[in-house]
Parts: C-alpha cells; sequence; structure tokens
C-alpha cells in the first residue's frame, strides 16, 4: 500500500504553498531575516523561475558563522547548497525519510512536473510515520556502520 504523499504534508496558505525564497545575489544576513519573519528554516535559491538551491540553517552556521563569513556581504551564491536533491509531489513521505536519512539533510525540495511546491523538512514528518520507521532507519545506519 502506498504512503501518504509528501505534497499531503507541505505547510500551505490560503494562496497555496509558502515558497520563501531568494536571488542568489541577495545577502546572508537578508536571507536569515526572511527566514526568521517566516518561522523557516530553509530558503529557495532562485533566479526567475529556475531552483538554483536552498539556504539552510545548518549552512548558515557552518559556512557562514563557523568560517567566519560576514553576513551583510557575503551572497548566497558563495554558500547555498547547489542544486539540492528533490522529491516528486506524489512520492510517499517514507521515500523523503529515506532521503534526508540517506543524504544526512533536514530539508527537502518537493516538485511537481518540475515546477517546485515547497520544502519539506524533518519537522513536517509525521510522528507516526519515523515511528514506523525507526526500526529500518535503525538497520540501515547498522549496515553503514559495518561498511564503514
Amino acid at each position: 500500500m502506498p504512503g501518504r504523499p509528501v505534497h499531503a504534508i507541505l505547510h500551505r496558505r490560503r494562496s497555496g504553498p509558502d515558497l520563501v525564497s531568494a536571488r542568489p545575489d541577495e545577502t546572508v544576513c537578508v536571507a536569515a531575516k526572511r527566514m526568521a519573519e517566516q518561522g523557516c528554516g530553509s530558503i529557495l535559491i532562485v533566479e526567475g523561475d529556475r531552483l538554483l538551491g536552498i539556504f539552510t540553517e545548518r549552512d548558515l552556521l557552518v559556512r557562514v558563522a563557523a568560517a567566519g563569513l560576514d553576513l551583510a556581504t557575503t551572497k548566497l551564491r558563495d554558500v547555498m547548497t547547489a542544486d539540492p536533491e528533490t522529491i516528486g509531489a506524489e512520492e510517499p513521505v517514507e521515500d523523503a525519510v529515506r532521503r534526508m536519512d540517506a543524504g544526512a539533510f533536514r530539508h527537502l525540495v518537493v516538485v511537481d512536473g518540475g515546477r517546485v511546491l515547497g520544502v519539506v523538512s524533518t519537522r513536517d514528518i509525521p510522528t507516526l510515520t519515523t515511528g514506523r520507521m525507526a526500526k529500518e532507519i535503525d538497520q540501515r545506519h547498522r549496515l553503514a556502520e559495518r561498511v564503514w
């Protein structure tokens, strides 16, 4: 039985999914403020209708703060994750969990026919889903440890 589709857990406003975005030439400071205002942990980096990358809280911490870069002058193009992994809107939530776990990231861009619908984060995944998948994820991690 296929699981619940990813698009079903996207946060939505009355006008549609929340798409918090920035241009690649905007600064980290502008993006961080926008993320704080919107209460989200990531921002899509776009040029026109084209997705270029994603900038996350982790990028802010690791690529900017830890590297001692200036928030007011550092451009998003220099610190974003380029060509982020995506998942189809109709794919099951369980597949999103597997991809995020395998890639060790917390945000996954949701697309439908090449159009970006939004971003799903680990916070969006229903607790029941992660609980049901706990054994599978644990087994994947144990297998990975044996390989190392």
